[in-house]
């Protein structure tokens, strides 16, 4: 990585002190509930984040999430980790995506659509693959970002023109020498994340790259179905459902539930 890109991860606009406590206790093997309960509610912005998070109509609960232990016991760390992800990047100084001609809004109303396409798919018989992510599914196109980031910080000007994923990763190695997810990737370890995080993201549309094949993949589907800019066909992902032996009409019924949702 060339210095000025180097520069670009190391002035990325840093986490803040709750998510780098709340990221340190997710990597250890046994982990401190009780420890990350006390991190989150410290926070004020984080706790009302996470709670508005936990309450939203499409969960369906009964009564309303009050506490951040109720939302763990319900939701589990990795996706309480992936909703203060979240809460971090909509608190972050630098939110400008007009390289890819889309409004902040946008790039998170895409995030919010692969998140909930892959929530739904995988929590049934698949919530390994979930817990492995460790909240990676909620940010998906944070290279977009840091990507348009680095264009910021070397005083270049570029509009993206294609949003499918694969043609995009190509455009923004073309322009910026590196994609926008290899940016992220690196970014995660410069915030000490762990390495299935970084390389999972890196390897999200090139599954067979990647340390973990299959997480890669579910992750490809849902970047492939739902773009920064639009909504794509179910039958774009079937090859590679059936190349990585998932049940094709599972993810199809995951995938119908959010469109429903987008109506």
């Amino acid at each position: 990585m060339n210095n000025s890109l180097l520069y670009t991860i190391e002035s990325f606009p840093p986490l803040s002190e709750s998510i780098q406590k709340l990221n340190g206790l997710c990597r250890t093997e046994e982990i401190d509930l009780k420890a990350v309960i006390k991190v989150i509610e410290s926070d004020p912005m984080l706790y009302t984040d996470i709670l508005r998070y936990s309450n939203v109509p499409y969960h369906g609960f009964r009564y309303p999430i009050t506490s951040i232990s109720q939302a763990i016991s319900l939701f589990g760390v990795s996706t309480i980790r992936g909703m203060a992800l979240t809460a971090a990047l909509k608190a972050n100084s630098y939110n400008d995506l007009s390289m890819y001609g889309v409004s902040i809004k946008q790039w998170f109303g895409a995030m919010e659509k692969q998140q909930r396409f892959l929530d739904i798919w995988l929590l049934k018989k698949h919530r390994s693959i979930l817990h492995s992510l460790g909240g990676l599914s909620f940010i998906l196109e944070i290279g977009r970002l840091v990507a348009s980031y680095a264009l910021m910080m070397t005083n270049m000007t570029y509009l993206f023109k294609d949003h499918e994923p694969l043609k995009l990763i190509s455009e923004e190695k073309k322009i910026i020498g590196r994609s926008g997810d290899e940016l992220a990737g690196s970014l995660f370890e410069f915030w000490n994340f762990e390495p299935i995080f970084s390389n999972c993201l890196i390897y999200s549309m090139n599954p067979n790259e990647g340390i973990e094949p299959r997480i890669c993949a579910v992750l490809q589907c849902a970047r492939i179905l739902f773009t920064i800019e639009e909504i794509k066909p179910f039958q774009e992902i079937e090859t590679i459902l059936e190349r990585f032996d998932f049940a094709i009409n599972d993810a199809r019924i995951a995938y119908e539930i959010v469109l429903s949702e987008c109506d």
